[in-house]
């Protein structure tokens, strides 16, 4: 009889505390999910320009949403620090703390907007766009996808994602490669020398592609 009622209590505690779990979710949907996603006071300083989810823009507004967490970080730490130049994001990022830098970057990490609006390219060009990504050129241009992941997706701190970053945004910054290896003699397997590869055709076929593949 001892034993009896003792199971019977097991089993009461046992299903109260299920009743609790339940109550709670409906009084506190996805409350830790919630905190991940609830957007920093700082972050209307990004949105300015990438827009409120970081998807970018075709006026070459880079997407930052859905990137790897710890390279927005480091990127943004580099441009506060001086150490990775642009006269538009060095004197924001020099304006943001630690504790801004960090937030901002676990928000738009966790983040994914429609790709932004912007004219459909030719098909042409995404059709050489995709091959390019998925398979490198004739002239010694490695794939795209080979570094920087799966469908584009980023691989860490050191490769971001590019799918879905717009046309003009891809474009600017591949010349600017371009630019800083005829500076000086690029790092072997470096960005900066697989764009003294690429021809301008092969650029904008890669901008295109990439414009119109969605981020996964």
């Amino acid at each position: 009889m001892l034993f009896a009622v003792c199971r019977f209590a097991r089993a009461r505690d046992f299903f109260l505390s299920v009743r609790m779990g339940v109550v709670f979710m409906l009084i506190f949907p996805f409350s830790l999910l919630s905190l991940a996603a609830t957007p920093p006071a700082s972050v209307q300083i990004c949105a300015a320009c990438h827009g409120s989810s970081g998807a970018g823009s075709a006026a070459g507004v880079p997407r930052i949403a859905g990137m790897n967490a710890d390279y927005l970080a480091h990127a943004l730490t580099m441009f506060k620090a001086g150490t990775r130049r642009s006269d538009v994001m060095q004197p924001i990022a020099k304006t943001l703390s630690d504790a801004d830098i960090n937030a901002l970057a676990h928000f738009f990490s966790a983040q994914n907007p429609p790709l932004a609006p912007a004219p459909a390219p030719a098909t042409d060009l995404v059709t050489a766009g995709n091959t390019l990504a998925m398979h490198g050129g004739d002239n010694g241009v490695p794939a795209c996808f080979s570094c920087h992941g799966e469908n584009g997706r980023g691989n860490g701190q050191r490769f971001p994602g590019i799918a879905g970053e717009p046309d003009a945004f891809v474009v600017n910054r591949l010349h600017e490669f371009q630019v800083r290896a005829k500076a000086d003699t690029p790092k072997p397997g470096s960005m900066t020398e697989v764009a003294s590869k690429l021809t301008e055709e092969q650029i904008h076929a890669a901008a295109a592609f990439l414009s119109v593949t969605q981020p996964h």
